[in-house]
């Protein structure tokens, strides 16, 4: 037995840790009743920093005291002596240096070196962004350090050139980046914005985007980053503003718009007419918050059989799109903008966006079950032409649903949405009143229903709607009939005012219990 080395069995390790365990939590505890003692005693002074020091050079993450360092060194900065609060100023950074080698994502280091270095009066911004360099030689991918870089950038102001190819040489070390895709869309736009076309991104460098996020994707198919970027770059596109449609009728004047706007948005953009009187009032928002798809406008305007009614918009392209009326029953006049849902990219992208639909097809027909090629094809179906691929980008939805079912719900709602812009293109066309699903996939959500806001019978029955949609509802704001018939909802509440004539509720069977007291609530006929 001599000469050879004792082995600790099982117990003897776990007791032997457990003393240890003991013992610093011992220390721990007669440290933080210290700090907390000479804070209350308002001993706020150098030995109260080197306490909390030792502690959090073991654990980093106690907030507290990195707030209690922060109280120590702002008495500190009332002192006339520059040079001490200098090197109090440096210790620190040396302190949160070494509490991130133990945890590079450690939240409270970081807000403390921030709060030092936009405290003193001398910070050495080329020394952090040397820092995030090294922090990103051995941890690329780490979040905290790509948030505190874009800190010293906005601070520092270096090249945004020379930031953009930082993200480059990133990339090409590791396209598994999120975090540099990231920092590169927002360098991206800044740098290279479309200032003639008034698209996000200058067409050459859009279209170098979308090859080099290709190869990216190419590369390792099964790596998500590239593909989420790759959608990020094909909706960096201009969407304008438009109106949907708008009402004018004795019981309220609405107008609704393609995506929400505020409340100076819509009194400086439009202007609504009778005859050749401009008609002044107060847009309200329909729902409540600050940015809305439908306004109210109130005025002391009457609304007359034989008015000619007219709405001027001010488009974003410095045009002023003039809408006429068609006059309804009832004193109703209603006017329709333009539906347009067509992505407006330009020439040289577009003809990018139908080599790499080509390209995708290709590797789809190596690898017929990734989900991302086929959704990747999908989108760039949508993209080049919504109307011509409507079918196939359909079908290939519900091939999705079926080879990735944890997010069937994402792909119903990218059917419904699409399907709906499709039946709109339609329903525009027409001079009805009326609103009923026409494609055969039942929804579960209610997209761009602003645009059916001045339908007056609504028929949303054999759907999947549950209670979530009912707030929803109150864009039908000049509905009469409206039927949820067989659908899945399971409680009114939420249900908006609507001034309705007839609610069509049969088939949910789960509402059973409310609708009586509902229809004591309402002034309108309710059948269930």
């Amino acid at each position: 037995m001599h000469g050879r080395v004792k082995v600790r069995t099982t117990e003897e390790e776990r007791a032997r840790k457990e003393k240890e365990r003991q013992e610093k939590l011992k220390v721990y505890k007669h440290a933080m009743q210290k700090i907390f003692h000479k804070r209350e005693e308002g001993e706020l002074d150098k030995e109260l920093l080197e306490l909390t020091g030792k502690v959090l050079s073991s654990n980093p993450d106690i907030y507290t005291l990195w707030n209690i360092r922060r109280e120590i060194l702002i008495i500190f900065q009332k002192n006339d002596d520059n040079e001490e609060l200098s090197q109090l100023y440096d210790a620190e950074l040396h302190l949160t240096e070494y509490c991130l080698k133990i945890n590079p994502k450690s939240y409270c280091a970081w807000h403390q070196r921030e709060w030092v270095l936009t405290t003193r009066a001398d910070p050495n911004w080329e020394k952090e962004l040397a820092l995030c360099n090294t922090y990103l030689k051995l941890d690329e991918r780490n979040f905290h350090t790509w948030d505190y870089r874009r800190f010293v950038v906005r601070q520092f102001k270096p090249s945004l050139k020379d930031e953009f190819d930082y993200t480059t040489e990133k990339l090409m070390d590791n396209f598994s980046n999120y975090s540099a895709w990231h920092y590169r869309s927002k360098l991206l736009v800044e740098l290279y914005p479309d200032l003639e076309g008034g698209r996000p991104i200058e067409d050459s460098h859009h279209k170098h985007e979308l090859k080099m996020v290709q190869s990216a994707a190419f590369t390792d198919p099964d790596d998500t980053s590239a593909w989420f970027y790759q959608r990020w770059v094909l909706g960096a596109v201009r969407t304008d503003i438009d109106v949907a449609v708008f009402v004018v009728s004795p019981l309220k004047t609405t107008i609704a718009f393609s995506r929400p706007v505020n409340q100076a948005f819509v009194a400086s953009k439009t202007r609504l007419f009778f005859g050749n009187e401009l008609v002044n009032g107060e847009w309200q928002s329909l729902t409540g918050p600050q940015y809305d798809v439908l306004w109210v406008l109130k005025h002391n305007a009457e609304i007359t059989e034989g008015l000619d009614v007219k709405m001027e918009y001010d488009r974003e392209d410095e045009n002023i799109q003039i809408i006429p009326t068609t006059k309804y029953n009832s004193n109703t006049y209603i006017g329709k903008g333009e539906i347009n849902f067509e992505k407006k990219y330009s020439k040289p992208v577009v003809e990018e966006l139908n080599n790499q639909l080509e390209a995708c097809r290709q590797l789809l027909a190596m690898e017929p079950d990734n989900k991302w090629t086929l959704l990747t094809t999908t989108v760039f179906l949508h993209c080049i032409d919504a109307k011509q691929y409507h079918k196939e980008t359909i079908e290939n939805l519900h091939t999705l649903k079926s080879i990735d079912n944890l997010r069937a719900g994402y792909y119903d709602d990218l059917i419904t949405k699409w399907s709906i812009e499709e039946q709109l293109i339609e329903d525009y066309k027409k001079d009805s009143l009326d609103f009923k699903i026409m494609f055969e996939d039942k929804v579960s959500s209610l997209p761009h229903l602003q645009y059916y806001s001045h339908c007056e019978n609504v028929d949303l029955s054999n759907q999947n709607l549950t209670s979530n949609i009912l707030p929803a509802l109150e864009l039908l704001q000049n509905c009469k009939k409206l039927s949820l018939e067989n659908n899945q909802l399971t409680t009114l509440k939420g249900f908006p005012n609507l001034n309705l004539e007839e609610l069509n509720l049969k088939g949910n069977s789960d509402l059973v219990e409310e609708v009586e007291l509902f229809k004591e609530r309402c002034n309108y006929s309710v059948i269930f």
